[in-house]
């Protein structure tokens, strides 16, 4: 079997990040199925932001159900794999390369039917100054009636447990323990 070393950059962790989408989450199907419960609040057509696209699963998966999909990241990495994904997959979707805090250099207010911004991406702003600011400008960027869909991990939960994540996949073995952060 081969061993994968978790990287720190998300430059870097790019190449390998799948590692961290759970199995039932994998394709771009999947991961939209997922958000079943929200995605009827969308209206047809809906202009979606996924904010921390990550390798950009959620991102085409929503475009393949129809709606005009912006994918954006804080890692050029991330959206070029998210880029690679959509073409892969013949989903019409505009990538940018935008941390939370330029969101609306590139975005006007209002913009957006629904946020997402998942998979404890939100964890990466830095202290709650930074969060409240994210959400500043995530929430600005919504219409009137939007809807901001956020998700978060608990890893105190994981870490309580004191057990450390270990994935299998074509034969390479991955394992994640999860570390103690101050915040």
């Amino acid at each position: 079997m081969t061993e994968v070393t978790l990287l720190t950059s998300y430059d870097s962790l790019a190449e390998v990040y799948e590692w961290l989408i759970s199995d039932a989450k994998l394709t771009p199907a999947e991961f939209a199925a997922s958000f079943e419960d929200v995605l009827g609040l969308a209206p047809p057509n809906a202009q979606v932001l996924d904010c921390s696209c990550g390798t950009g699963q959620l991102a085409v998966g929503l475009a393949g159900r129809g709606m005009q999909v912006v994918a954006t990241d804080a890692s050029a990495a991330m959206v070029r794999r998210t880029a690679e994904l959509s073409e892969e997959h013949e989903a019409s979707i505009r990538t940018v390369r935008a941390d939370w805090q330029e969101l609306p250099d590139h975005f006007g207010d209002a913009t957006f039917d629904m946020v997402f911004c998942v998979g404890n991406s939100l964890h990466h702003a830095e202290g709650a100054g930074g969060r409240v600011a994210a959400l500043a400008s995530m929430s600005r960027l919504l219409r009137r009636g939007g809807h901001l869909v956020l998700t978060s991990r608990t890893w105190e939960l994981v870490r309580a447990r004191g057990s450390a994540s270990d994935y299998v996949r074509n034969g390479a073995r991955f394992s994640l323990t999860p570390r103690t952060t101050r915040w």
